[in-house]
């Protein structure tokens, strides 16, 4: 059986961080706020009645580091190599002839956006937004597929805004089109496996191929079907798939959108999606994601942080670890170090391998970067301010910046004074490693409401 959304939710579930909500859940309402409290749990959450819709939904698949090593096969302290072995061991697709996806066709006056269980993220936004879509494309001047994540606001039964522009390399296929003065098929597949939308938020080359590094995280050909009513190929095992075209010289408002800063985007002039068909599974479930959650960061921090750990070994430094986190404008990096202001020149080399990076902290070996209090104790308790900070002035880094604020970048260096461990060495207890608590603990009784006696 081919890897694919609902063998990955029989995972979590069989790992205990799947929450199954039976209770009829309202998408205008209810889901968002649910929503956040499954992402403070760590715990993927599947919707099963959502009101108006005739699907089912499911939430941060990949919130934590656990569930992404999950869908990978390997360790949490693996998930950057194991990211870094696809890049550079990929796998083409597979065209099938039939395939899940194609269960149920709608087309023409039967496609109605509206059955979908789309839900409205944030209190301001204009309305409900597919945000876990994998939208397909072909160049129309080179022949190479697209493959990414952009946001698509509901206007109609069949008709969406997306949003997209240059150097987005979406954008610039839409731009090429256009000049040509025709529409640009695209198709949004959506209730992917993990793996295949992680493929879709990495950031390649252009003219490199999202679906083969799909096929080296998988460690398998990606399923591939023609789609029904435009001239691309789609995930077969997808639970959705949306077809249509994006207009050429169509721009109308859309927003205002709750984006991955979790600010506001304004309403702007934006590109419009008109679908031509909607194919599915019997029982589709549908999948959201909210922007700026920690599966988003997830998503589109792991192959970031994957080129900021090649930068940081090609210095030469002993890399421990690095994690990009609670947006991806910061990172940790934790290094044994060699040498005075080596931590210095290892925040300059991330910088520079990451354009969007705003603050790089860099700590030493005892440090966990995953975890923000262990990075803030660091900062605390083993750096100078006038000695840690290192700003570059008038160096920009996240691009949407009408204010200023993100018109510089900084280097912590965290790092203890280089050979004097024995004066900043962490108090530890003594004995020996950690012990497991509730090994010591007595079994949990039935009574007393469930307390331990």
């Amino acid at each position: 059986m081919a890897a694919d959304l609902r063998s990955f939710l029989d995972q979590l579930d069989a790992h205990g961080l799947l929450a199954r909500i039976e209770r009829e859940v309202d998408p205008a309402t209810e889901a968002a706020r649910l929503m956040w409290q499954l992402e403070l749990r760590g715990s993927a959450g599947w919707f099963t009645r959502v009101r108006g819709a005739e699907a089912s939904l499911v939430y941060n698949l990949i919130g934590t580091r656990g569930a992404l090593a999950l869908a990978l096969a390997v360790e949490p302290a693996e998930v950057r190599s194991r990211f870094r072995h696809a890049l550079e061991h990929r796998i083409a697709p597979v065209l099938v002839d039939e395939a899940p996806v194609h269960e149920v066709i709608e087309a023409g006056d039967d496609v109605d956006l509206s059955r979908l269980p789309l839900v409205t993220h944030s209190e301001k936004d204009v309305g409900p937004y597919v945000t876990a879509g994998a939208v397909v494309a072909r160049d129309p001047e080179t022949g190479r597929r697209n493959v990414s994540i952009n946001r698509m606001m509901l206007v109609g039964p069949r008709e969406t805004g997306i949003r997209m522009m240059p150097p987005q390399q979406l954008g610039v296929i839409q731009a090429r089109a256009e000049a040509r003065g025709v529409d640009l098929p695209v198709a949004v597949a959506i209730g992917l496996h993990p793996l295949d939308t992680l493929a879709a938020a990495t950031s390649l080359p252009t003219g490199e191929d999202e679906l083969e590094l799909a096929g080296g995280l998988r460690g398998e050909p990606l399923r591939l079907v023609r789609a029904h009513s435009v001239d691309l190929e789609v995930p077969a095992d997808a639970e959705i798939v949306i077809e249509g075209v994006i207009a050429a010289g169509v721009r109308e408002p859309e927003g205002p959108f709750g984006d991955f800063l979790q600010f506001y985007v304004p309403e702007m002039p934006n590109h419009r999606l008109r679908v031509s068909a909607i194919t599915h599974r019997r029982d589709p479930i549908y999948q959201t994601m909210i922007a700026g959650s920690r599966e988003d960061v997830n998503l589109l921090g792991l192959s970031r942080e994957a080129e900021i750990a090649a930068a940081v070994e090609r210095t030469g430094a002993l890399l421990v670890d690095a994690h990009l986190g609670p947006t991806i404008l910061g990172c940790a990096i934790s290094i044994e170090q060699r040498y005075p202001g080596e931590a210095k020149n290892v925040g300059v080399a991330a910088l520079g391998a990451y354009q969007w990076l705003k603050y790089c902290i860099v700590v030493d070996h005892d440090v966990d970067v995953s975890d923000l209090d262990d990075v803030w104790w660091a900062v605390t308790t083993r750096s100078s301010p006038e000695r840690a900070i290192m700003i570059a002035a008038g160096a920009p880094a996240f691009p949407r910046d009408a204010h200023g604020i993100h018109g510089s970048r900084a280097v912590i260096d965290a790092t203890i004074p280089f050979g004097e461990w024995s004066h900043y060495e962490r108090r530890r207890p003594p004995g020996g490693p950690q012990l497991d608590l509730e090994s010591w603990l007595p079994p949990a009784s039935a009574g007393a409401g469930g307390r331990r006696r």
